[in-house]
């Protein structure tokens, strides 16, 4: 017997049980956003495990581009990433890249899918070819290739919309491996670390022209002969005016400190030297204007260095000094003479000698003034800070003076130590005053101890040169000096700066978190805009669009004449691509996929 067609009592009973015919009874229940989430539990276990994903890898790279990669030895204080991870970096990018693509693959699951629900009320206000149909689908599924396609279907703006965050959403996913690629490039960033300084400074003993303090020369001369011997390993160059371990300075970067500064002024003249002649015999020694008294006198003034000075007879460069001043307690004046035997000094003056083979004399007299003031030193830029909380690496207050000087010379006396510092660079022979050769690579003098004749030729310019750097030797050599009386004991204070070092941005793996954001944002818009959107043109249900749910939406009268007359032609590949639907209900009150749809649902 065959089949009968349902009669329109059983048509509502059916109805009734599948929500889809207009006025059922009893009025169906509408499904909506909950029941949607109900039915779809994959959907906010995608959300949460994407989430920890997602914050797991933003927060690990985040902790890691706040340390440093390595700390220098002077750092005090100074955290880093574990030595593992250190040499391993690449690879804790691969992992963390892994976490992150497959967090931001479940976040846009969640979206797509959305969008792929969105499909039912966008039906109801625009009509789709089944071609624009599957494309729309198919975009909504992650593939981008159907967009195109896609697009062409679009006739309202809400789908216009839709389409574009499903591109969106698909493509962002695969930005995420060369993001935290950038997150995890290393790059140049400052950073404040923290060390110890030893403040110090000064010299205890008085100087004397004869036979100086050893302590000091050693000292003097190693520093000196490094930076004459090559001018680019001086530390801080730059900063040569300045009492301070620029040794140890040069490494920490820029900051901004208390310390004290030599304000030095030179000037130099032609000068005729005098040999000393007693008895009608000349001697290899010359008059200076220094006076003799005793080596421990406390007056303002007192010269305590001989008033002659011994020289070898040498073709080559010797200097000493002729007098000095204290102009001021804290500035000290001392005159230098600077005399090439058998040699030449541009601007100096020709001074004829009986001194062995050496015939004359060519000399300088070079005034160097200094003033120590105490200052604020800044390196670098970036290291401005409130000068009550400066740090103090050297003061006037705390210096190493002598204790055989008054108070009121006391600095005087250290300041003279620096005016006739280019004394401390060479080394005296048997008594004799230093000598010096001119280097043909520097054109700075080397202290000379052999009979070879060498380069004898010099220049103002180069003497004034030879003064500074011999200043920043001795400034240098006794820049660690600390006083030993109980007083003022050796101490350490710590010192701020800020240095360029090879490390993650922050800033950079902070960009990590606008992906999972955006999505985040495009899947809220959407779950607001469906709910609002089923509840306004009161849709049936809010579902995905299986193959399931569409064969559902497939059974009006209209549509199931389409397929059939199609499905007759089992030969051939579907005709229905351009057949035009749209969802609602139709003529027969049936609601799904017709042509004539578009009514509202009404319950």
């Amino acid at each position: 017997m065959g089949s009968m067609s349902p009669t329109p009592r059983e048509l509502r009973r059916l109805a009734s049980d599948h929500d889809f015919v207009l006025g059922a009874y009893p009025p169906p229940r509408r499904l909506g956003w909950w029941a949607f989430v109900a039915t779809h539990l994959s959907l906010p276990a995608s959300l949460c495990a994407g989430a920890i994903f997602v914050i797991v890898a933003i927060v690990y790279t985040n902790s890691i581009s706040r340390q440093l990669l390595e700390c220098p030895t002077w750092a005090e204080g100074c955290t880093t990433t574990d030595a593992w991870t250190v040499d391993h970096l690449a690879t804790v990018q691969g992992v963390i890249t892994f976490l992150f693509s497959i967090g931001m693959a479940a976040l846009a699951y969640v979206a797509l899918a959305l969008c792929e629900a969105a499909i039912w009320p966008l039906l109801s206000h625009q009509v789709f070819t089944i071609k624009g149909l599957e494309a729309y689908l198919a975009t909504s599924r992650g593939a981008v290739i159907w967009a195109p396609a896609a697009l062409m279907s679009i006739k309202t703006l809400a789908t216009g919309i839709v389409l574009a965050c499903a591109v969106t959403v698909t493509l962002i996913p695969f930005v995420a491996a060369p993001l935290v690629g950038y997150a995890f490039t290393p790059t140049w960033q400052t950073a404040e670390l923290k060390s110890n300084y030893t403040t110090g400074g000064g010299i205890a003993e008085l100087y004397a022209q004869t036979d100086p303090p050893t302590s000091v020369i050693v000292g003097v001369q190693a520093e000196y002969n490094s930076w004459a011997t090559d001018p680019s390993s001086e530390p801080l160059s730059e900063y040569r005016d300045w009492y301070v371990d620029r040794s140890a300075l040069s490494q920490r970067g820029n900051f901004a400190a208390a310390a004290v500064r030599f304000q030095t002024s030179i000037t130099c003249r032609p000068h005729e030297i005098k040999q000393v002649d007693r008895d009608g015999l000349l001697w290899n020694a010359f008059a200076t204007n220094m006076t003799r008294t005793n080596t421990n006198s406390t007056q303002v003034g007192d010269k305590n260095s001989s008033a002659e000075v011994w020289v070898r007879a040498q073709p080559q460069l010797t200097l000493w000094v002729d007098d000095f001043t204290f102009v001021s307690p804290h500035r000290t004046s001392a005159t230098l003479v600077f005399a090439a035997l058998n040699g030449t000094i541009d601007g100096g003056s020709w001074t004829p000698l009986t001194l062995g083979a050496m015939t004359g004399a060519s000399s300088v007299a070079c005034d160097v003034d200094i003033e120590a003031v105490d200052d604020t030193l800044v390196v670098g830029t970036n290291t401005s800070q409130p000068l009550s909380n400066q740090t103090i690496l050297s003061s006037l207050s705390s210096l190493q003076l002598s204790t055989s000087a008054s108070n009121n010379t006391a600095i005087n006396e250290l300041l003279l130590w620096f005016a006739v510092a280019p004394l401390m660079a060479g080394i005296s022979v048997d008594g004799t005053q230093p000598m010096f050769f001119n280097s043909t690579t520097t054109n700075l003098p080397f202290s000379y101890t052999t009979s070879t004749p060498s380069r004898n030729t010099w220049t103002t310019a180069g003497l004034q040169s030879f003064i500074r750097l011999a200043i920043g030797a001795l400034a240098q050599a006794t820049s660690t000096s600390t006083s030993t009386t109980t007083s003022q004991p050796p101490t350490n204070t710590t010192l701020t700066t800020h240095i360029a070092t090879k490390k993650m941005d922050p800033s950079r793996a902070a960009l990590l978190s606008l992906l999972p954001l955006l999505i985040l944002v495009f899947t809220a818009a959407l779950a607001i805009w469906l709910a609002r959107v089923h509840a306004t043109d009161k849709l049936p249900v809010m579902r995905l669009a299986g193959a399931g749910e569409l064969l559902k939406s497939s059974q009006t009268r209209w549509l199931r004449e389409q397929s059939a007359t199609d499905g007759a032609k089992a030969y051939l590949p579907n005709e229905l691509g351009g057949v035009e639907v749209k969802f609602g209900v139709d003529k027969d009150g049936i609601v799904g996929l017709a042509r004539s749809a578009g009514y509202c649902l009404e319950y």
